[in-house]
């Protein structure tokens, strides 16, 4: 579950999960040449540090102890996925799932900002088990991120729902799910909580966390929004006035 910062290697300004690659690009150089690899000859996971295997980054002591954590409270999902994530939403992640186990979370243990959606989609995170990944919409909040200086595997990533509900409709929220994201909030402690679309925003204040509101970036690609323009960037520039720089 634990990748550690020192396993990445860096290329020009981009960090790389040498197992994550099939084989190695000749050269890249900048997060625009990291995304847009080819996933059928770099692999699946070439444009994320992250995979199904290692979900939490680790640096230090103190990440690490939250690292060990949030492994052991995925272990929790799955000695009860049904409880925490609903008959129905676990029968169907069970179908459209092309990896080992089930989605959860990933990012920085370290962080101090956490990003919450509702829950994994059917052609990203649902397939995947990386969140916010490959889809059009994590794609999209990727380059968001990337262009506003942040590189997103370093923040934390999560959802509220772990598992892809049938066709992205998220019927109701079982009370699992608010347990778990609750504890893992609790072991996380962000200094910002952003809240990806109202479903999430609701479920985090219900659970009495402070959260800034995003609007999920699937409403911008419904209106044809296929990378950064003004409004998404000024949007999302909440997430780097709350970042105090990012050195492990």
């Amino acid at each position: 579950m634990l990748l550690k910062f020192e396993e990445l290697e860096r290329t020009g300004g981009i960090y790389l999960n040498p197992r994550n690659l099939m084989t190695k690009p000749l050269r890249l150089a900048d997060w625009r040449d990291f995304l847009a690899l080819d996933e059928k000859t770099y692999g699946t996971y070439a444009r994320t540090i992250y995979n199904p295997r290692e979900r939490f980054l680790i640096s230090d002591e103190e990440s690490e102890a939250k690292g060990i954590e949030l492994s052991a409270l995925y272990c929790s999902l799955l000695t009860d996925p049904e409880y925490f994530c609903g008959e129905e939403n676990l029968g169907y992640q069970l179908k459209v799932g092309e990896f080992e186990g089930l989605p959860f979370a990933n990012g920085f243990a370290g962080s101090k900002v956490a990003i919450v959606g509702e829950a994994p989609g059917r052609r990203g995170c649902g397939k995947t088990g990386v969140c916010f990944y490959r889809d059009a919409s994590g794609m999209l909040l990727r380059r968001v991120l990337f262009s506003l200086g942040i590189n997103p595997d370093f923040l934390y990533i999560t959802n509220v729902v772990k598992c892809n509900p049938p066709e992205n409709r998220l019927r109701r929220i079982p009370p699992g799910a608010y347990e778990l994201l609750a504890r893992e909030l609790e072991i996380l402690k962000p200094k910002a909580i952003f809240a990806v679309g109202r479903t999430a925003e609701k479920v985090l204040m219900e659970l009495g966390f402070e959260v800034e509101y995003l609007r999920h970036p699937a409403w911008y690609v419904r209106r044809g929004v296929r990378g950064p323009n003004w409004e998404i960037l000024g949007e999302y520039g909440k997430i780097k006035g709350v970042l105090e720089g990012w050195i492990p």
